[in-house]
């Protein structure tokens, strides 16, 4: 089974995090607080026990700690390299959670940033990174941010490029 790490999984990326899963990937999302769609059992024992099914786990992080937040992911994956990054960090801890989850994954591991202001900063890891700016838009917020960072997951999965991909108000 793949791996997904989703960091910022919770808020809008919750879409992404969910269609993951439902094509077969096993996805792991830290956050602060425990998001509805996730495993519902407090305590890593119980999280073991569901993190193999069609529901992604929840790992208890926090972005100013991003060390604690690599252990408890780490622990989380019981060996098994990460194959794909996801990431929506708020730029003042971006970098240092990036290097902090960096050694979990897999060689060539493709990467996704989303962005959500110009200009885009260069990739932090060195591993192929696509890039999704979102633009400001009111209507299918949701729809236009899980379609463009699908997107940019496709991208990644099939080996193109490293890209940067505008997602504008339509």
């Amino acid at each position: 089974m793949r791996t997904a790490l989703v960091l910022g999984g919770t808020g809008m990326l919750a879409g992404c995090a969910q269609l993951l899963v439902a094509r077969g990937w096993r996805v792991v999302l830290p956050s602060r607080t425990q998001p509805l769609m996730a495993d519902d059992a407090p305590g890593r024992a119980a999280r073991a026990t569901i993190s193999r099914g069609h529901r992604p786990t929840w790992v208890r992080a926090d972005w100013t700690k991003p060390r604690e937040l690599a252990s408890e992911v780490e622990y989380e994956l019981q060996g098994k390299p990460v194959n794909l990054l996801v990431a929506w960090v708020h730029n003042n801890y971006r970098s240092g959670v990036l290097k902090a989850v960096q050694h979990l994954l897999a060689d060539n591991a493709p990467v996704v940033e989303v962005h959500t202001c110009a200009p885009v900063p260069d990739p932090v890891l060195p591993h192929p990174t696509q890039q999704v700016l979102l633009g400001h838009f009111m209507h299918d917020a949701t729809l236009r941010t899980n379609r463009a960072v699908l997107e940019a997951v496709e991208r990644g999965l099939e080996g193109r490029a490293p890209s940067l991909h505008h997602e504008d108000a339509r």
